[in-house]
């Protein structure tokens, strides 16, 4: 994966587990990111603005790892630990300092040690009702403190409102209370295997000459040739950086690819 971590979006609140990238992307693609300012010691947000893609933009990694928006200092990252056999999570500062709120909704994040004000509850968001989901404004991640409120962006103070405060007092996930999760590659895909390799069932696979022959009916042959960008992955591409899942989608790409190039060598070995 490169010295540059890859940040990908969880699908479940049990995928939220080490670096955590706690964020609300905004309609022109910047977003408020969860920080605490140490030097004030007070829990904020700070804006991240997104990297712009030139038109001839490259397929190379180094590219891509800079196209997403991600935490730009240690102090847009918290640790997310989930507590063994509960439902609730802390969230550690670069500071070692654990996300807390009181019985008034203050936040903040000042104690090195963990207690019933540092726990938090982390449910999904959507707008559609379910079983495992809260219905809010749009699909995300709630956070609700141990005093029954939701960890919520306040309303800016300035007409610039770069760095706005967060409070845990409204009752239920507004607008402002929806956040959006990022967590690096390696932590989801281990906590991923886990859970594959505890509900593994035995699984119909396809004859590998029908493998390969639907792979090349749906490709032509590329030999020598580098990797192009088409007009409709060009558009998969900013429509997934737009949503904020570029890193994902590369990555699904990747796969795929590599999956391609493998079904293409078994194709020669068995019509030789």
């Amino acid at each position: 994966m490169g010295l540059t971590p890859a940040w990908v979006p969880p699908e479940t609140p049990s995928e939220v587990t080490g670096p955590c990238f706690v964020h609300q992307l905004q309609s022109n693609g910047h977003a408020h990111a969860l920080s605490f300012h140490a030097p004030l010691a007070q829990v904020e947000t700070s804006v991240v603005e997104p990297p712009s893609l030139p038109d001839d933009w490259p397929d190379d990694g180094a590219t891509l790892a800079a196209a997403e928006v991600t935490p730009h200092t240690v102090h847009q990252v918290w640790v997310a630990t989930q507590l063994p056999m509960t439902d609730k999570w802390t969230l550690k500062s670069a500071q070692g300092t654990f996300l807390a709120c009181d019985r008034y909704g203050e936040v903040t994040a000042t104690n090195e040690a963990r207690g019933p004000q540092e726990e938090w509850t982390l449910q999904l968001v959507d707008t559609v009702p379910s079983e495992s989901a809260l219905v809010g404004p749009r699909r995300g991640f709630a956070f609700q403190s141990h005093y029954g409120g939701y960890l919520t962006l306040d309303a800016p103070k300035d007409e610039q409102g770069r760095r706005r405060r967060v409070r845990a007092d409204v009752s239920a996930p507004t607008d402002g209370g929806v956040w959006d999760l990022r967590v690096q590659w390696k932590y989801r895909h281990a906590h991923r295997q886990t859970q594959r390799k505890s509900t593994a069932a035995p699984a119909s696979r396809a004859s590998l000459l029908d493998e390969a022959k639907l792979s090349l009916s749906r490709q032509g042959w590329t030999a020598g040739t580098t990797a192009q960008l088409t007009q409709e992955s060009r558009r998969e591409l900013l429509r997934a950086q737009r949503e904020g899942r570029l890193a994902e989608a590369m990555l699904d790409r990747r796969s795929k690819l590599k999956s391609d190039k493998y079904a293409k060598v078994c194709v020669h070995s068995l019509i030789q």
